[in-house]
């Protein structure tokens, strides 16, 4: 448990959270040190520490090339923290979400026959931004008043 709560701790940080998201969309091959120091626009040392803390809780590695250091994020300690989150977290909150949402499903449902007995395949807002709902898509094609005059 200790292991959660000190990934989520590092994550608990603004600047190393944005450095985190970073290195997600930089993807498996992660970012050199001086190119995320740009991007996130902060001092070398704070940028540092921030790294370091994000390695000893293992959600990012560090591998050198050359003169270079790069971050990547450590994809299966992340998914471990992902899965821990939605699975042992959430297990109860799960369940009690699934209740109403089953409700819900009921409900669609419900909507979707009243569609079959009124003869619409689908909701009048859909036809409309198409152009074929009512009056919407009449005075959409009407052409404007200036236009009907013929010019000399």
């Amino acid at each position: 448990m200790n292991e959660f709560v000190d990934k989520l701790n590092a994550l608990g940080q603004a600047g190393r959270l944005e450095i985190f998201r970073l290195l997600v969309r930089a993807g498996p091959d992660g970012s050199c040190v001086e190119e995320i120091r740009r991007r996130v626009r902060m001092p070398g040392s704070t940028l540092s520490h921030h790294l370091d803390t994000l390695s000893r809780c293992g959600l990012v590695a560090a591998r050198r090339s050359g003169r270079f250091i790069y971050y990547a994020i450590d994809w299966p300690q992340t998914a471990r923290l992902i899965r821990f989150l939605t699975e042992d977290c959430c297990a109860e909150m799960y369940a009690r979400l699934a209740a109403p949402a089953n409700r819900a499903a009921g409900s669609c449902a419900a909507i979707q026959g009243n569609r079959a007995r009124t003869g619409l395949k689908r909701p009048v807002s859909a036809r409309v931004q198409e152009g074929r709902g009512g009056d919407h898509g009449q005075l959409r094609n009407r052409p404007r008043s200036r236009d009907r005059r013929e010019r000399p």
